[in-house]
């Protein structure tokens, strides 16, 4: 039997809960479901007449409205039409409900994502304009523990607060990476000049060099990825976890980090499995130590208000918001009204069976 369309209904919610905030999968099917309306040539049953020109269409949309399409491997990308997620079955169901009421299915999609690009908007206004005195670290991170819609995305908020800080705090201390090669290595800088110039910057006539300490976010991940978060010019690896960690998994993430210099940020909760692993022979050494959202909302605090507030607020604010706002870039609301009124959504009826909780 073909699936109801409360049963096709509730497969798209759960695509949607899985979402993070650039809604690459949804926005894919609401693409799809467009076309399919628009287009008789196209069969909601034969995938390949959709699986990879979908792609290119949600990517329109996507750099539309906030510069940003998905790099995740094409086999990622398609892995919304399996049959455990957006399967022919289900979307078939879709496709004749979004055609007899003339788009809903696709407003539905879409005022999901404009919802959650509001709340977005929210978050950019608070680090913008909340001044120092009143800004929270944890107020911060409850957008996203609060929102349902953002829990996906809590691990690059996360990510996002840690980095701001490392790399405002590393680079007030103006500390110096010293890199040289003693003098009697000069035979063998000799033997690999070119290799020595790339590698290390250095030649014969220069064996020493001199450069600011810097903490990098290594950008764009998968959603699955357990690799590195950030790296240092200074030799530390720096990985970044808010979810529950067992010991397995715990292993895995510092066995992955090629490393002898690994520090790790996570709740409070989840440092204990850590720190079982770092008493462990062999682990202790590669573990440099452990910081704990706790430690992080009281190094805000000093940034903010403590002795050197005056030294720390203004890059630390100015980090953060940079970050945040490339990260999450903010749909603006008239590209989103314009958009609404070229598809003709908001013209459409409303119906009880596709609205939705915007809390």
């Amino acid at each position: 039997m073909p699936p109801t369309l409360q049963e096709a209904k509730n497969r798209l919610d759960e695509i949607i809960q899985k979402g993070r905030l650039d809604f690459y999968k949804p926005i894919q099917i609401a693409e799809v479901l467009n076309r399919l309306r628009l287009d008789s040539t196209l069969d909601v049953n034969n995938i390949t007449s959709y699986r990879n020109p979908s792609i290119h269409w949600r990517d329109e949309i996507t750099v539309r409205f906030t510069g940003k399409k998905s790099t995740s491997s094409a086999r990622y990308q398609h892995d919304v039409w399996n049959p455990t997620a957006m399967s022919p079955e289900f979307l078939s169901v879709l496709d004749g409900e979004n055609e007899r009421l003339g788009g809903v299915v696709e407003r539905y999609i879409y005022r999901i994502y404009f919802a959650r690009q509001h709340t977005i908007g929210q978050i950019i206004d608070y680090i913008e304009n909340t001044s120092s005195q009143e800004f929270e670290l944890r107020k911060l991170l409850d957008f996203f523990i609060s929102d349902k819609g953002l829990r996906r995305s809590i691990d690059k908020a996360y990510e996002i607060v840690s980095y701001s800080l490392f790399e405002t705090v590393v680079v007030a201390l103006n500390a110096i990476i010293k890199l040289d090669v003693p003098e009697d290595r000069k035979i063998l800088l000799n033997e690999f000049p070119d290799l020595a110039k790339v590698l290390l910057g250095l030649d014969k006539d220069q064996l020493t060099i001199q450069t600011t300490a810097h903490v990098y976010r290594v950008g764009v991940t998968n959603a699955a990825d357990r690799g590195l978060d950030m790296w240092t010019n200074f030799g530390i690896a720096i990985q970044v976890k808010h979810l529950t960690l067992n010991n397995e998994l715990a292993v895995s993430i510092i066995d992955q980090i090629e490393s002898d210099n690994i520090v790790i940020v996570c709740t409070d909760a989840d440092a204990q499995p850590i720190e079982a692993i770092t008493r462990q022979i062999g682990w202790g050494k590669r573990v440099r130590g452990i910081i704990k959202e706790s430690d992080l909302i009281d190094w805000y605090e000093k940034c903010l208000r403590g002795r050197f507030a005056n030294d720390l607020t203004k890059p630390l604010k100015a980090q953060l918001l940079f970050s945040f706002r490339k990260e999450f870039p903010q749909t603006r609301s008239f590209l989103l009204n314009d958009f609404f009124e070229e598809r003709n959504y908001s013209g459409l009826p409303e119906y009880d069976f596709w609205s939705f909780d915007q809390d």
